[in-house]
């Protein structure tokens, strides 16, 4: 007798027609196809990310690691000194002002209006925050610089190298920015592959060329970061134009909105902007030229480690902000967080085992630094945890709380100074280490309170429908 119930041998229900198994089927291809077609995406640009930033990270590596090699250990100190200045008036040029381009862009979207009038906004006032900071770079390479015995025609030159460097990276900064947002990502992994890129170069020439000294170095950066502004303006096209003739009879209005979400993490971005500079001359004022150098290159190999972080900004939290239901959001939070943890684990047990391998890189004037350069490494790993952290609470709106983050902060630095011996390399990296573990902690127990608040939201709605 042939078998009337081709899916199954119970007769009765709809789940056993052949109709129900094709239809199944169909489901369950289609399921499959939605997963495919969510998760391609983001498999694309993780790849197209991890190709670029790989290749972006590998030049800067090899374009330090050679600049270490290459300058003898006062002139890398210099450097040091420099550069903590340089990124001292990009970060004080910023203080969060671009991040608020994400806000403003949302903002006129729901309003059906234009957000280039804000762009314009930003630029202005990161022009005048650029003044502010370039002046206080200054006194501060002076300072620092003379005490540790540098020439002053040296600290003439290299101070207008970090000022015309500095101007050209906010430049690229901002444009880049509008890049990410209109996710543009390969133009700006161009931008910052060309800055990379002509680094290196301009480092080799200083090595061919016996231009052993901390202004060649900084003529580099001052070059690349040139070249790369210009790649950045030309990808953006005249939309700064434009939006300087809209912003004409409304200047004032959109400056304003802007200052309104800058202010109330003024205070905190401005104390963490302050940090690297505070290392640098922590380790000038109380050590030698030797300590800022060993502090430098030991910085230097910490930035790749930090490749989790460049990820986290440009491609994870964009894409994460994107969903819209909150159960969701949290399980993806989660994720990320077992992954950097993960991350860091290894980082940690590998420098651990062979910390010999990482030094033998910087050469024999930074050999014997194994206990600081699991400092070093430490203070990446959580310094990729603290930033997430931070960049969570800014896009979920959790800013009730940051006005306590300094004083927060401040409180526990201050007994670091009476527990710690700055005259050596190790006594700075343990400070930097423990300011930025107190901030991660800080940052870590907003997220807590936000996430609980966010539940308690949802549990009373749903007790009252």
């Amino acid at each position: 007798m042939p078998d009337l119930h081709p899916v199954g041998h119970i007769s009765s229900g709809k789940a056993q027609s052949p109709y129900y198994s094709r239809q199944s089927v169909k489901l369950t291809y289609t399921n499959i196809a939605v997963i495919r077609s969510r998760l391609a995406p983001l498999l694309r640009l993780g790849f197209e990310y991890f190709v670029a930033h790989v290749a972006t990270r590998l030049l800067a590596a090899a374009g330090s690691l050679l600049l270490i090699r290459l300058l003898p250990v006062n002139e890398y100190g210099f450097f040091t000194i420099a550069l903590s200045a340089f990124l001292f008036i990009s970060a004080a040029s910023d203080l969060g002002v671009t991040e608020t381009l994400s806000y403003f862009r949302l903002r006129a979207a729901k309003n059906r209006r234009s957000w280039e009038p804000y762009f314009r906004a930003v630029i202005r006032l990161r022009i005048h925050l650029f003044c502010v900071g370039f002046g206080l770079a200054a006194i501060y390479i002076a300072y620092t610089a003379s005490r540790v015995g540098a020439q002053n025609s040296s600290i003439w030159v290299v101070t207008a190298a970090v000022g015309v460097a500095a101007w050209f990276s906010t430049q690229s900064g901002i444009r880049t920015y509008v890049l990410k947002l209109e996710q543009r990502y390969r133009v700006v992994y161009l931008v910052e592959t060309t800055n990379e890129t002509v680094k290196l170069v301009t480092v080799g020439l200083a090595w061919w060329g016996g231009f052993a000294t901390a202004s060649a170095a900084m003529g580099g950066v001052c070059l690349g970061a040139w070249l790369s502004a210009s790649v950045a303006a030309r990808a953006l096209g005249p939309r700064v134009q434009l939006a300087a003739e809209h912003m004409a009879a409304r200047r004032r209005r959109y400056s304003g909105l802007l200052l309104s979400q800058v202010l109330p993490i003024l205070p905190g971005t401005i104390h963490f902007t302050l940090q690297g500079p505070l290392i640098a001359w922590l380790a000038a004022y109380y050590g030698s030229i030797a300590n800022v150098a060993a502090v430098g290159a030991l910085g230097r190999l910490g930035v790749l480690i930090a490749v989790v972080s460049g990820f986290t900004a440009t491609v994870f939290i964009p894409r994460l902000l994107a969903i819209s239901d909150d159960r969701i959001f949290f399980r993806r939070y989660l994720q990320w967080w077992v992954f950097m943890l993960t991350f860091g684990a290894f980082v940690m047990t590998a420098i651990s085992a062979r910390p010999d391998v990482l030094l033998s890189i910087l050469g024999s004037s930074y050999s014997g630094l194994d206990k600081e350069l699991l400092i070093s490494a430490a203070t990446a790993v959580i310094g990729t945890w603290s930033t997430f952290s931070w960049h969570i609470n800014r896009a979920r709106g959790w800013a009730r709380y940051q006005i306590y983050r300094v004083p927060v902060v401040v409180a526990l630095q201050a007994p670091l100074f009476y527990w710690l011996d700055f005259t050596t390399t190790e006594g700075v990296l343990w400070f930097a280490l423990g300011s930025l573990f107190a901030d991660f902690a800080f940052q870590t127990a907003i997220s807590i309170a936000g996430f609980y608040r966010e539940r308690m939201k949802r549990s009373s709605l749903g007790g009252q429908n």
